[in-house]
This record gives structure tokens, C-alpha cells and sequence, in this order.
């Protein structure tokens, strides 16, 4: 058995070193004026810029597409940095990127897609690496163990053969991003009927997402800063479907996630699916209106006079 290990071992590793060869040779079309992802370095600039008064948002794209960061400056009266950009990117990507920036008088909220919390999310290795390449300080926020780094290698090999055309989104786009982190490209744009990434919330563990938080938390503390946790916002339909799981999730975190406040409740955040743009986590513009309207109430209280 254990021959077998280190020969596969010693065959995935050539094998990645094979396809990162190969891949060098063929060059990804890649275009950071344009790409979505490329928002990332947009977020990181706004993270560096400004360093008191800070409200910092972590999540994936339910953030990007669903909050109005001017509104809750206008109303607060702090500066909001919405780092929320890609689920698939995973959590232990979201926290790495921050927790270096993190300073004294920071809040920063976590609202994560319910997957996120799971231990069997697995983040999407080829956007990770997509993402790598366009900012590539974020190297330092995930690394790939050597089954990653070989999937990683093989999925940019099979890109080189594949026709590749650079489309310009007109909604997942860098240039659709306003200063604050927010995408703005699909207001007012007519949703789908059919929302999209609908899912069935199953396996209920959450021990590792519990020990990224509670890590992350210290690092909080210890720099002075106060790290709060806000529900996703999410379509009637699918919370009916997935109520009870929600519900038990929702004590799960309570009880495995240590000192860090729920400013709010999974029902808090249920709205009909007609107020959803394209996805069971993306909202449109009355849905980002109204989900901003109740954040602030639930965050006021957290925000330093």
C-alpha cells in the first residue's frame, strides 16, 4: 500500500510537471482590462488606500451583485470595501486576502454562501488559478496541494486546444464595478425566469469553515478589529426547499463558531424570487435596495460613534 502511495504520488507529480511544461508553451488568452476576476485587484487597491472608518464585506458574488455600498456610506457613515467578487474562490481564499490588511477599528462582516459553510465545498481550482494569474499576489492566498496543482495544470493544458475567444460581458465585467467593489452592470437589465445554481443544502458539517472563522477572528482581536457574521440573501423558493437544513446550519454555526455575533437570522434575508437577477444568490436592483435597507438597520448598532 505503501509503494502504491508514493508511486502515485511520484506519477501525479510528473504528470503536473508534464502539463505546466506543455501549458508555457501554449499562452491563455487572458484580458485584465475586462475580465471579471480582474476586479479583484481594483478591491485590493480600495483595501490599501484607505485604512481608518472601515466597513470590509467578505463573501462571494452575493455581495458583488446584491449590496449598495454608497447607501450604507451615506447612511453610516463609514467607508465600505466589498471584497466580494467569486464563491468558487472559497473561503480560506476570502479570509487570506484580507487578514493582512486587517487594522484597529476595522468591522468586517462575513456573508457567505450557504455552500461556503460546508466542509464538502470544494472551491474551483481553476478559477483560483485564473485568478492567480490576472493578480498575482493572490498566490499567497491559496495553495494547492499536489492533486490541486495537477488539475490546475491539466485544466489550463486542455484551454490551450480549446477556441478561445475573449467575450466581453457586458455584466461580468471589471469595468461594470463602481470604486467600492460593487457590480453595477446589471441594473436594470430584465432578469431570467429560471434562476440559475439552484441546490440542495445536504451534508451539515461544518467543522472546517468553524476553524477558518474562529483562526480568522483571532487575527481580528489581536489587530483590534470586530468580525461579524451576516445571512446571504436567498429566494423564497429555495428556502422552502431547504428550510430545514438552513435552520440547522444556522445552529450548527452558532455552536461551533466562537464570540463572533449573527447580526441577523437566515429569514431575515428571504425574498421573492421575482426580486433575483440571474442566480438563487445574485440580486437585482429592487432586491439590492431592500436587502441593503435591512443591513444597515442590522449592522448600525456594531458601528462605532
Amino acid at each position: 500500500m505503501k509503494k502504491f502511495i508514493i508511486k502515485s504520488t511520484v506519477f501525479l507529480a510528473i504528470l503536473s510537471v508534464v502539463f505546466f511544461s506543455l501549458s508555457l508553451t501554449f499562452k491563455r488568452k487572458y484580458n485584465p482590462k475586462t475580465d471579471y476576476l480582474g476586479a479583484i485587484i481594483d478591491k485590493h487597491q480600495r483595501l490599501e488606500q484607505i485604512d481608518s472608518n472601515r466597513l470590509i464585506l467578505i463573501g462571494g458574488s452575493n455581495l458583488a451583485f446584491g449590496i449598495n455600498s454608497p447607501l450604507i456610506e451615506d447612511n453610516l457613515k463609514v467607508n465600505v470595501i466589498n471584497m466580494g467578487l467569486h464563491a468558487g474562490l472559497g473561503l480560506a481564499f476570502m479570509l487570506n486576502e484580507v487578514k493582512p490588511s486587517v487594522k484597529k477599528g476595522d468591522l468586517i462582516v462575513l456573508c457567505l454562501e450557504y455552500p461556503l459553510y460546508l466542509d464538502d465545498f470544494e472551491p474551483d481550482i481553476d478559477l483560483i488559478s485564473f485568478t492567480q494569474h490576472l493578480y498575482p499576489p493572490s498566490r499567497n492566498y491559496y495553495h494547492f496541494n499536489l492533486e490541486e496543482m495537477f488539475l490546475a495544470n491539466f485544466a489550463k493544458f486542455k484551454k490551450r486546444f480549446e477556441a478561445q475567444t475573449i467575450k466581453i460581458d457586458p455584466v461580468f465585467n471589471r469595468q461594470k464595478f463602481d470604486k467600492y467593489g460593487d457590480d453595477i452592470g446589471h441594473l436594470g437589465l430584465p432578469g431570467l425566469i429560471e434562476l440559475r445554481d439552484k441546490e440542495h443544502i445536504g451534508k451539515l458539517e461544518v467543522d472546517k469553515s468553524a476553524r477558518l472563522i474562529n483562526q480568522f477572528n483571532s487575527v481580528c482581536k489581536q489587530k483590534g478589529a470586530k468580525l461579524l457574521i451576516s445571512y446571504v440573501s436567498y429566494p423564497k423558493s429555495e428556502y422552502k426547499k431547504n428550510k430545514k437544513a438552513i435552520d440547522d446550519l444556522n445552529q450548527l454555526l452558532h455552536q461551533k463558531i466562537e464570540n463572533v455575533p449573527f447580526i441577523n437570522k437566515p429569514e431575515n434575508y428571504i425574498f421573492d424570487d421575482s426580486l433575483f437577477y440571474d442566480t438563487v444568490y445574485h440580486l437585482n436592483r429592487e432586491g439590492r435596495e431592500r436587502r441593503t435597507t435591512i443591513f444597515i438597520k442590522d449592522i448600525k448598532p456594531f458601528i462605532q460613534k
